[in-house]
C-alpha cells in the first residue's frame, strides 16, 4: 500500500456532534466519507418503535455475531476489538485493507477505546491513522458536570430510555479522557441538540430541526468551523496535535 493510504475514525461521547457532522461532510462533502467498513456489533439489530419497517440489517449497518465470537478477536491481529460499555465490537482490518485497494481514505466512527487499539494494530501497516476525538466540554471539566450536562443533552435528544440514558452519561468522563489517544482533539461549542446550529441535520426532543440546510453558510458559525475544521484533518491539512496542544477549538 502507499504511504497515503488514510484510515480515519472518528469517536467521542453521545450527544458530541458526530451525528450531524457527518451529515453535514456528507451533503457538502460528498464522497469523502464514503468508504466504511462494516463494523462487528454484539447486540441484536435495532428496530424503529414507531416504524418497525426501519430495521437494521446483518452486513449493512453491523456484523451481528455473539459476544464469544467477537471478544476471542482480541488475540487476532487482523482485528481491533473492544468493548462497547456492556456490548463487543470489533473491525476487520483485512477488511480496511481491502476497501483502501481502491480508496485512499477509509472512514469509521468508533468507541473511544478503539483509539489507542488501532494506534496499536495498525502500526505495521503502511497507511496514515489519522483519530478525530470530538469533545462536548473542554477536558479538564469536572466529571459530576460533564454526567449532569449529557444526562440533559440525551434527555433532550428523547432516543433513549433509562437505564441506558444514564449509562451513556456516566461513561462520558471516562470517555473524554481516553481522547489524549487520539492524533486530534477537536471541541465542539454545537452540539447535536443545538438546532440553532446545525438545522435539520440536529435533532432535539427526539424530533430533528426544521430548518433546512442548503448551503454551509446556512449553518451556524460554530457548526460551519466545525464541518471546515474536520474535513481539513481528513483531508491532512492540520498536522496531528503536540502534548502541548490539549484541543481545536473555534
Amino acid at each position: 500500500m502507499k504511504q497515503d493510504k488514510r484510515f480515519i475514525i472518528l469517536s467521542g461521547p453521545s450527544c458530541a456532534g458526530k451525528g450531524p457532522l457527518q451529515d453535514a461532510v456528507n451533503r457538502f462533502y460528498r464522497g469523502l466519507l464514503m468508504a466504511r467498513p462494516v463494523l462487528c456489533h454484539s447486540r441484536p439489530p435495532r428496530t424503529d418503535k414507531k416504524k418497525p419497517e426501519i430495521h437494521e440489517v446483518h452486513g449493512k449497518h453491523f456484523y451481528f455475531l455473539p459476544p464469544a465470537l467477537i471478544s476471542s478477536f482480541q488475540d487476532n491481529p487482523n482485528f481491533a476489538a473492544s468493548m462497547v460499555r456492556s456490548d463487543w465490537q470489533a473491525i476487520d482490518l483485512l477488511q480496511v485493507d481491502d476497501i483502501l485497494k481502491g480508496n485512499d481514505l477509509v472512514f469509521a466512527e468508533v468507541f473511544h477505546t478503539f483509539g489507542e487499539i488501532l494506534q496499536s494494530r495498525l502500526s505495521s501497516r503502511d497507511l496514515t491513522l489519522c483519530s478525530v476525538f470530538l469533545l462536548p466540554l473542554p477536558p479538564d471539566t469536572e466529571d459530576n458536570v460533564i454526567v449532569d450536562t449529557m444526562k440533559q443533552k440525551l434527555a433532550e435528544r428523547g432516543t433513549d430510555e433509562e437505564p441506558k440514558l444514564s449509562e451513556r452519561a456516566e461513561s462520558a468522563p471516562k470517555e473524554m479522557r481516553s481522547a489524549f489517544s487520539y492524533t486530534h482533539r477537536v471541541l465542539n461549542l454545537a452540539t447535536e441538540d443545538n438546532t440553532n446550529e446545525w438545522g435539520e441535520f440536529g435533532t432535539l426532543g427526539g424530533k430533528k430541526g426544521e430548518r433546512k440546510i442548503q448551503t454551509m453558510n446556512d449553518l451556524g458559525n460554530n457548526a460551519k468551523w466545525l464541518v471546515e475544521t474536520f474535513v481539513k484533518i481528513v483531508k491532512g491539512s492540520i498536522p496531528p496535535l503536540g502534548p502541548d496542544e490539549p484541543y481545536l477549538s473555534f
